[in-house]
């Protein structure tokens, strides 16, 4: 953003954008998501992810986050999630998987998310998620999608469900 801003013609201090930056999350706009690491130094150190606390906004906005689905229902996802737990994480080493949530009393649950699940895209959810338990080492493993191509084979260690079913569960 500061590279961003200072190309454009605009003088702006770091220092200046990360207070505007912190005053966004605390308004509640925008929220974020560490990457998951058993050291707490290493996870606060590294890359976040942000997600908005409304996808009406993003639509309401033009925000380039609107034209893409699969970005719209990981954040519907990741809201949904954070009604249970505060406690969740992204994994990334090679494969991404989108949540790692620790519900308390709970085993940990492992998310991915696609806009349409089809044998295009099949093998790059499954490695994300198994990448994922790998990492943190059991758990229930589940991927969402808005559409779901008939059809195919799915190891049955991951659950598959349409979003919109698992929202209403």
């Amino acid at each position: 953003m500061y590279n961003d801003l200072k190309s454009r013609g605009f003088s702006v201090g770091k220092d200046s954008l990360y207070r505007m930056m912190d005053e966004v999350f605390d308004i509640y706009m925008l929220t974020r998501m560490e990457r998951y690491d058993p050291s707490v130094i290493r996870r606060e150190m590294s890359n976040k992810k942000v997600y908005l606390y409304d996808n009406g906004l993003a639509t309401a906005l033009n925000y380039t986050l609107s034209e893409d689905r699969g970005k719209l229902l990981e954040n519907l996802v990741y809201r949904h999630l954070r009604e249970m737990t505060q406690e969740m994480y992204f994994i990334r080493n090679g494969w991404e998987c989108d949540f790692v949530a620790f519900p308390h009393g709970r085993e940990p649950l492992l998310v991915q998310v696609t806009s349409r699940l089809d044998t295009n895209n099949l093998a790059r959810e499954i490695k994300g998620l198994d990448a994922a338990r790998k990492r943190v080492g059991s758990g229930r493993t589940l991927l969402l999608a808005e559409s779901i191509q008939p059809g195919f084979d799915v190891p049955e260690w991951i659950r598959v469900a349409p979003v919109l079913d698992w929202l209403l569960e």
